[in-house]
Formats: C-alpha cells, sequence, structure tokens
C-alpha cells in the first residue's frame, strides 16, 4: 500500500534550538507560533503483514498477539469510555502479564479511542470529548525522559514503585469494529532506523504540562508494515519508550 506520511523535516532552526509543538491556538499571543517544524510529506511503501509471528517486541519495537478475546462494547467505549475503562485495562494487564512474564508489574494508566470524522483529514478538530482523529505524522507518544513526566503525572507520590528501576511504556492497538482497513496503524521497523540521526526529541506542550515525545526524520531505509484486516481480537503491542533509552 502506498501512502503519504508525515515526517519532521531537517530543517536550520533544529541545530540551534530544540523542536516543540502545541496542541492548542496560540493566535491571541502576538509573535507566537504553534510549532517551530516544518512536515516532510513522503510516500512510502506501507507493506502488508503475512507473518505477524516473525515480528517481537524486543528485536522491531511491536509484536501482535492474535486471538485474545477482549470483553468490549464498541458503542460505549467511543460514547463513554470512562465507564469501560477499569474492566477493559483488567483484561489488558491479564494478556500482557501472560505474554511478558518478565515483567514484574504493569499498570494501565490511559485509553484513547480514535475514529475518523468522514471530512478528516481536510478538517481536523482536536479535544473531542468522546473520540479523537488518527494522526498522520510519525511519532512514539514519549521520550525516555518524558516518560519519567508521564509517570510522576499519572502516578502521584508512587515514586517508588519507577525511580531506579527498568520499565517500559508499551502502547496496545486494537480495533474496536473489524476490519481495520480505514486509516490502519503503520508502524516503523526499529531495525532499519538510525537512531542516531533519525529521532528527534519534541516537546510536546499542553495545556497543563510539557512531555518529551519522539518524532522521526525521513530516512530511505525506514520499512513500514501494517496488519491487514486486523480484527478486534488481533492486539498490536509497540514500546513506545524505555527507562534508558536502550531497546527497540
Amino acid at each position: 500500500m502506498q501512502t503519504s506520511i508525515h515526517y519532521i523535516a531537517r530543517t536550520p532552526n533544529l541545530e540551534k534550538e530544540k523542536a516543540f509543538i502545541t496542541d492548542f491556538p496560540v493566535d491571541h499571543v502576538e509573535g507566537a507560533v504553534r510549532q517551530n517544524t516544518k512536515a516532510d510529506h513522503r510516500q512510502v511503501l506501507v507493506n502488508a503483514i503475512d507473518q505477524p509471528d516473525r515480528f517481537t517486541l524486543d528485536e522491531h519495537g511491536f509484536c501482535f498477539l492474535r486471538g485474545r478475546q477482549i470483553n468490549l462494547d464498541p458503542e460505549k467505549a467511543c460514547r463513554d469510555k470512562d465507564s469501560i475503562e477499569q474492566a477493559y485495562w483488567y483484561e489488558i494487564e491479564a494478556i500482557l502479564h501472560e505474554q511478558f512474564p518478565q515483567y514484574s508489574r504493569i499498570e494501565c494508566f490511559d485509553t484513547t479511542v480514535r475514529k475518523r470524522d468522514p471530512d478528516f483529514p481536510e478538517v481536523v478538530r482536536v479535544y473531542r470529548e468522546d473520540h479523537e482523529q488518527p494522526s498522520p505524522v510519525v511519532h512514539c507518544d514519549w521520550s525516555s525522559v518524558g516518560a519519567l513526566d508521564v509517570l510522576r503525572w499519572c502516578f502521584p507520590g508512587n515514586e517508588n514503585f519507577w525511580e531506579g528501576k527498568r520499565f517500559d511504556m508499551l502502547n496496545v492497538w486494537r480495533p474496536l469494529k473489524a476490519p481495520t482497513d480505514d486509516w490502519p496503524l503503520a508502524l516503523c521497523d526499529y531495525t532499519t532506523v538510525d537512531t542516531e540521526n533519525d529521532i528527534l526529541l519534541e516537546d510536546a506542550i499542553r495545556r497543563d504540562r510539557v512531555e518529551e515525545i519522539s518524532s522521526l526524520h525521513y530516512n530511505e531505509n525506514h520499512r513500514w508494515y501494517y496488519l491487514k484486516d486486523q480484527g478486534v481480537d488481533d492486539l498490536l503491542v509497540f514500546r513506545n519508550a524505555d527507562s534508558h533509552g536502550e531497546k527497540a
């Protein structure tokens, strides 16, 4: 599948200032800009995965757990995700404990529901109460530094659970309805990323905090994949960050 992916351009200003982006308007502030980066739109080939088992979390940065049934009402998840979070988290944590016994503790702390509006991407709506739009921009939700900040924000007063210890930030991605052939999630194979030159650390300025995320510059060696016809029982697990910045 050929598609357009939004990288971050390698612009001269990023050699002397840190990249940043806001998720709220700043038009009321004279001279303010929402971001100091420019998009680098690239046509890339995203390969349909025909052998999910060959991808591993520690080598490629993502893996697939297929045939994992979860009790979740898709309409309720879109309409009132807070009401389903706790039960959903318990199921996800149980699956992850079974699949990754090396983790002594697993805690879910956020649920995001994405559903494309008919006029997206021509019209982009942010801060919706019901669901968010797909993201065409290549990113990881947090860097290693950003992951620590998020833990402090989500679990105040519980620093003893992670300080001085190794931890990973994982995402579990699954469709509410199948198949997901409309804006499926594309994943970049970590083995094709030049970690010294491709990764850009960026400050994501929220209304109530600042988080450090990881973005990506274009490299022709990148290889992209997606799970064609992903079903509701097919979980996609990928690593956003780890405490030491050493893992895929």
